[in-house]
């Protein structure tokens, strides 16, 4: 996927994250794991993540700070992230749908490696949020979103809708665009339970064989926590599920309390890259 930006911390954040993408790849032949995931995290990190305001910065961890605020604007841990990134790079994706984009800093992420992992050609994303692309509801400006921008500019196989989920599939029909289906639906919007089981009731709808749903325990997001539990139950004759919940030991928090986690439901049918 071609990138054209004109800033210097952006340039290197896509850089690294192209290596990133060649070192998953490479992970099995590495001689030491772990010393290898721990780079990772690290690296993850400097690409750049988003909390910058006081109130997000504390679910944040202090030897993270000087990462945030400035780059791709990710807004996940890095030690749940790269998890993820590790156990997607086993399936054959070569669609996406991202539910909840936000400042667009995982969106990037997760579709610069995603094409990175197909043949050229071959993947093809959406994003999907009310919001015009690289905002956050709350905020109508923010220190990634020219950077977003650019990106979708140059990026011909990612497009964007700024519309409510629950309308997307209408937006689809009155337009008259073919019936649409990914292989890969990731689930940041509406944090409520409804609307978080809604988000994913329509994922299944679209035939997608791997469903990640993000702050599965997070104490702020008790609908979504509530939608997770019930994901594990509703659907669990037909998908295999993954969580990747570590916090940070520097992170305040009350007894018993967690930020963020990611979720992850996956079709038992879910073709695997080794069966290619």
């Amino acid at each position: 996927m071609q990138i054209v930006t004109e800033g210097q911390d952006v340039k290197r954040a896509l850089e690294g994250l192209r290596a990133i993408g060649s070192a998953i790849a490479g992970r099995a032949d590495a001689a030491d794991v772990e010393s290898l995931d721990r780079d990772l995290e690290q690296q993850i990190a400097t690409l750049g993540l988003f909390p910058y305001e006081d109130w997000s910065l504390r679910h944040f961890p202090k030897e993270l700070h000087s990462c945030c605020g400035h780059g791709l604007g990710i807004w996940q841990y890095p030690n749940q992230l790269l998890p993820l990134a590790i156990l997607l790079n086993k399936y054959r994706v070569e669609s996406y749908l991202e539910i909840g984009v936000a400042a667009g800093g995982t969106f990037t992420f997760m579709c610069e490696l995603l094409a990175s992992w197909t043949k050229p050609g071959s993947f093809r994303a959406l994003g999907c949020d009310p919001a015009p692309p690289g905002s956050v509801s709350y905020l109508p400006h923010n220190p990634f979103q020219e950077r977003f921008k650019e990106w979708l500019a140059a990026s011909p196989a990612v497009s964007y809708k700024q519309v409510y989920s629950e309308f997307l599939e209408r937006q689809w029909l009155r337009d008259n665009e073919p019936p649409q289906s990914f292989d890969c639906v990731f689930v940041d919007g509406d944090h409520s339970y409804e609307g978080c089981w809604a988000d994913l009731q329509m994922a299944l709808r679209l035939h997608a064989s791997i469903i990640i749903l993000h702050d599965v325990v997070n104490a702020e997001c008790p609908g979504v926590c509530d939608a997770w539990a019930e994901a594990q139950s509703a659907l669990k004759n037909d998908f295999d599920f993954f969580e990747f919940s570590s916090q940070y030991e520097s992170v305040t928090h009350e007894p018993g309390e967690q930020f963020l986690g990611i979720g992850v439901c996956v079709r038992k049918t879910m073709p695997r890259r080794s069966s290619e």
